[in-house]
């Protein structure tokens, strides 16, 4: 289920043509992971710009999560470690919603290396994302206090790695 939370990078840009637009995005989130065994509830916010974004897991544990072009920086304090991958390719939700065509039902639909993504609209922002990842779980993501294209400090998406954890690096 963990690469479920990586399939969602906040990177690049868009056209300003439909409610799926932004310079910047930022959200209070809910995401729930169900697998055929279980289900797991995360809780927490994220920005985003065209280049970076952080995810803040507050709930069921903590957990930060900085995204750029070319690396992915998992910080877990529970476990005083940091994760770094070097990325060369990886779905992101900016290529998802530019990517998106709105359905006949009103919502929008996009597929990326072989994941249908479904997303819905509200105040003229995206609120939800749901799909079935390649691991055949189902995610939804439900987002709440929208904010786009409001200022955000980039300061922000700078992972801060404790001097005494363990570094690991992919």
């Amino acid at each position: 289920m963990k690469k479920s939370v990586f399939a969602l990078v906040l990177c690049a840009s868009f056209s300003l043509a439909n409610p799926l637009e932004f310079d910047t995005l930022s959200a209070n989130f809910t995401q729930s992971v169900q697998s055929e065994d279980a289900k797991i509830n995360y809780t927490g916010d994220f920005s985003a710009t065209k280049e970076h974004a952080v995810w803040h897991y507050t709930s069921p544990t903590k957990k930060n999560i900085f995204f750029s072009f070319t690396k992915v920086t998992v910080i877990e304090p529970d476990l005083e470690q940091a994760i770094i991958t070097n990325i060369k390719e990886t779905p992101n939700l900016v290529a998802i919603l530019s990517g998106a065509k709105q359905n006949k039902s009103g919502a929008y639909e996009a597929e990326l290396d072989g994941v249908k993504y479904f997303i819905t609209t509200q105040n003229d922002a995206p609120s939800q994302i749901s799909y079935t990842d390649k691991l055949d779980n189902k995610v939804v993501i439900n987002l709440q206090s929208v904010r786009k294209n409001e200022k955000i400090d980039e300061k922000i998406f700078a992972p801060n790695i404790p001097n005494h954890y363990d570094i690991i690096t992919q």
